[in-house]
């Protein structure tokens, strides 16, 4: 069963319905259109692109910004009962009031909409490669070599991050050494120390250079189990160190033909990113993975990574207020050269965790190149 919290679809565009929605309200009200069938379909009209419109601005907002956005649009339930019913029969002033009422919520809508849609995104561009489990370590070596050596063809607003293999670290720290590309691990230990053969620290990746962790890999949860239990100790560890986590979340082929995507990475995010104070949220990346459209042959478009992306930032908005605007959150679904500007350009897509084609320096550069694009 799908949650309340589930966020709905938006079947109709904004610009056209608000266009149809204002006309439609106009003519009713000024009794062009008369009679109660036409009063009817502008309420329901003019509800659905105010409902739209609301989605998309509130997404954007602080919890103050909201109040006061939904308080100007209810303002029109109190002015209700001051319209005087005239000579109209009963059931048409109902629904001319709450035409009306419905007409001023949408018009604050778009003005709300026009600002936020308008307002500049201040996060941080970020492009971090994930290796995996791949290469030796001389040649991630040469792959970082490779990646610094064409760091200069790409805008400096954007932040690189290489996560090679634990076996790696030292030696591509060592390659990254005078360039402004950072280094990150693909995981730690939920423990600081102590007898856990095959583990690693996140206080040992700290002292060989990592200033970025991956934590919930979809991969880590799948394979090894991971939980949210398990992720909130390795947290606690990744802020102990220094290390700025990349928290992954995402849902996988069964959940989202389901339809439980909402849900999915409602939970992810609750379960853990909740727990964090706000000094902690402060240093936070969010990785979204749709886990159904990597190696499915199915393919995510650029608006629905935006439609989950908005909704992880409201998500993050309901615990931690106007700081939700600033995280980054990256994208995490088969991004490449030749659909890296159009994912970017979405207003929550602030950059890309990259598989497979992080191991290709060039391939690697281009993605970032999409952001000037």
């Amino acid at each position: 069963m799908r949650s309340r919290n589930t966020a709905p679809q938006q079947p109709i565009g904004l610009v056209p319905g608000s266009i149809a929605a204002l006309a439609l309200c106009g003519l009713t009200m000024s009794g062009l259109l008369p009679g109660i069938i036409w009063k009817l379909v502008s309420i329901l009209l003019c509800g659905m692109v105010w409902w739209q419109a609301s989605l998309n601005v509130m997404a954007k907002m602080d919890r103050r910004q909201r109040f006061i956005f939904q308080a100007l649009c209810y303002i029109g339930l109190f002015l209700m009962p001051l319209i005087g019913p005239g000579e109209l029969p009963r059931m048409e002033y109902i629904a001319l009031k709450f035409t009306g009422v419905f007409l001023w919520a949408l018009i604050i809508a778009i003005i709300y909409n026009i600002i936020y849609k308008n307002k500049p995104k201040m996060r941080k561009k970020i492009v971090a490669g994930n290796w995996k489990m791949n290469t030796l370590p001389a040649e991630g070596v040469e792959l970082a070599k490779g990646v610094v050596a064409g760091r200069g063809e790409v805008c400096s607003c954007v932040n690189f991050i290489v996560c090679p293999p634990f076996t790696h670290l030292a030696m591509v720290a060592e390659a990254l050494k005078g360039s402004d590309i950072e280094l990150g691990a693909q995981n730690c230990a939920a423990e600081a120390k102590g007898a856990y053969t095959g583990e690693v620290a996140a206080q040992m990746i700290a002292a060989l250079g990592c200033k970025y962790v991956i934590l919930g890999h979809s991969e880590r949860r799948q394979y090894y189990g991971e939980t949210s239990e398990t992720l909130n100790k390795k947290m606690a560890q990744a802020y102990a160190n220094g290390l700025t986590p990349i928290y992954c979340v995402g849902e996988n082929l069964d959940e989202r033909e389901a339809g439980k995507h909402f849900d999915v990475v409602k939970a992810q995010i609750e379960e853990v990113v909740y727990n964090l104070t706000e000094e902690q949220f402060k240093n936070l990346v969010i990785a979204y993975e749709p886990v159904w459209a990597i190696g499915t042959g199915k393919t995510a478009t650029a608006d629905q990574a935006q439609e989950i992306h908005a909704y992880i930032r409201k998500v993050l908005a309901d615990k931690f207020g106007a700081a939700a605007a600033e995280c980054p959150i990256l994208y995490g679904g088969s991004c490449k050269p030749s659909n890296a500007a159009e994912i970017f350009a979405k207003e929550d897509v602030d950059g890309g965790l990259i598989g497979g084609a992080a191991l290709k320096a060039e391939d690697f550069l281009a993605i970032g190149k999409g952001f000037q694009k």
